[in-house]
């Protein structure tokens, strides 16, 4: 079902939404078989419009390279367009991450352990520490105190997070002081 309105394809929403989560899928499908011996794994499918797909992708002992993500591109255009599943125009973008987005998946928490986070949860707290550890409901945050006035010893405070109390967890950055 769909109309055209002047040089534009329209398509109720309803059925974008079922498009798209079948090409999500197929893509989350593809991309399953494609890592399955390897250590890279799919962060998430961003789907805009039915014409922009963009894919990330991550890997536990390594960042992921430009080989890996045009390789990627490639394996994926391949299937989307023999398959049919893309219009013949659309925009297909495969890439890590990045360093400011969320962690979305288990994967990206086992790699950021001992890494420092940005924690904001709902409530509106935000707070800034080490991921000590995860499990399937939440996780844990060493945040580490520097000695005050009043307490001259540093102080570390654990902070335990269930995961749907926890708007965002972010990599954060520390860079080194120049003197």
């Amino acid at each position: 079902m769909s109309f055209e309105r002047g040089n534009i394809l329209c398509v109720p929403s309803f059925i974008c939404t079922i498009m798209k989560s079948a090409l999500e899928n197929r893509i989350e499908k593809a991309l399953e078989d494609l890592f399955a011996e390897t250590d890279a794994f799919l962060v998430e499918v961003k789907i805009s419009g039915g014409t922009k797909i963009e894919v990330y992708i991550d890997c536990m002992e390594t960042n992921v390279t430009i080989d890996q993500c045009a390789s990627t591109s490639r394996y994926l255009e391949e299937i989307l367009e023999t398959e049919q599943l893309v219009p013949e125009k659309y925009v297909l973008e495969v890439s890590s991450p990045g360093m400011t987005n969320p962690l979305r998946v288990p994967k990206q928490f086992q790699k950021s352990i001992g890494r420092l986070v940005k924690v904001l949860s709902y409530d509106g707290i935000k707070r800034e520490g080490v991921l000590v550890n995860f499990d399937e409901n939440g996780f844990s945050i060493e945040e580490h105190k520097k000695p005050s006035k009043k307490n001259k010893q540093a102080e570390i405070i654990t902070h335990n997070y269930q995961f749907e109390a926890v708007k965002s967890v972010v990599k954060a950055f520390e860079f080194p002081k120049i003197k």
